[in-house]
This record gives C-alpha cells, structure tokens and sequence, in this order.
C-alpha cells in the first residue's frame, strides 16, 4: 500500500514505521544512560554559592543509604559549652565519616538554614542516592565540595551531591544562634 502526501509524491508506509521504531529506541537507549539532571549535569558548588535550580521533585532511590536513627554510630557534637547527641547511619559515608572521628571543624552558616565545614578528605559515596531533600535535625555531606552538613531548618532544598548520613537526636537550637565562624568537636560517644 502507498500514499500519496501533499506534493503528490509516493511514499510507503515501511520508512515512517522505521523512524517511529528508531526514535523509540532512541528515547530508551537515552533514558537508560542518564544519571544527571536533564542535561546530564549535576549540581556543583558550594550550598550557598550560585547554584543551578534544584530538582522540583526528588525521586527516593533504589539504593537509598537511609537507616533507621535507632541504628548507626552515636556521636558527641560539642562547641562552647554545648553538648549535643547524634547518630551516623550505616551507610558507606557515615562510615567512612566515623574512621576520622574525632574531628575538630570550623563551621560557617549558609543561607540560614544550614551550616557546614569542609572534611579533611572526600567520603565514600558507594550507593549513595543521587541527591537527598534535607530536613531540620539531618546531617548531610555536600559530595561537590566535601563538606559536613548541620540542617538546623528544613526550608534547604533537595540537590544532587547531598547525603544524608546521620541524624541529631533533639533539638539543634544551639547550632542555629551560632552567627560567626564556630569551632566545633564531633567524636564518638560510645
């Protein structure tokens, strides 16, 4: 069977199936080779530095490092005359997070709602998830620059590079009225 298209030329139907197949498989060769964000990027730079826009609706990971906060390694953050109490999941970061311990860091406040140190050297990020929307009490590690994240407000937004890898066991109070650098001491409690 032929067709005739709008220039009167002849046309069979056996190439337009051949293209539709084409862009299918196209489509799907495409889909299976992302790992970023539209574009193939992912975010870099620093939390509160010039950052692409996050991601509108972070998709949970099949191998998403979450662990319950009853499990994992407790840890000392102290500052001042501060004392506070967490947990390391049991995930590859953490861990690796937890063989430095202890850890003396300079922290700095980001965009108010977070506040980060940078590590002595990058963590592991075997099956970590792509990105990781924060909430207030978590404590992340910002992969892009290799810093130790406090969340102490749950308006920062999910980006890729972000891994959740612990969490406070109460309130972080104390961490939000920190205004300047702060010195800060993160140990086991065991």
């Amino acid at each position: 069977m032929t067709t005739t298209n709008p220039f009167g030329l002849r046309r069979s139907p056996q190439p337009r199936r051949l293209r539709y197949l084409l862009a299918l498989l196209a489509t799907i060769s495409l889909s299976a080779c992302g790992g970023g964000d539209e574009d193939g990027d992912r975010a870099t730079g620093a939390p509160g530095a010039s950052t692409p826009d996050p991601s509108p609706s972070p998709s949970p990971a099949s191998g998403d490092q979450d662990a319950n906060s009853s499990e994992g390694t407790p840890i000392r953050i102290t500052f001042a005359d501060t004392v506070l109490t967490a947990r390391l999941h049991d995930n590859a970061t953490a861990r690796d997070l937890a063989a430095q311990l202890p850890l003396t860091l300079t922290f700095r406040d980001h965009n108010n709602v977070e506040k980060t140190a940078p590590l002595p050297r990058e963590l592991s990020l075997e099956g970590a998830p792509e990105g990781h929307d924060p909430a207030t009490g978590d404590i992340g590690y910002w992969a892009p620059d290799g810093d130790l994240v406090f969340y102490y407000d749950s308006d920062a937004p999910f980006f890729n590079g972000i891994v959740r890898i612990g969490e406070f066991d109460g309130e972080m109070d104390a961490i939000e009225r920190q205004s300047d650098d702060f010195s800060v001491t993160i140990e086991r409690a065991e």
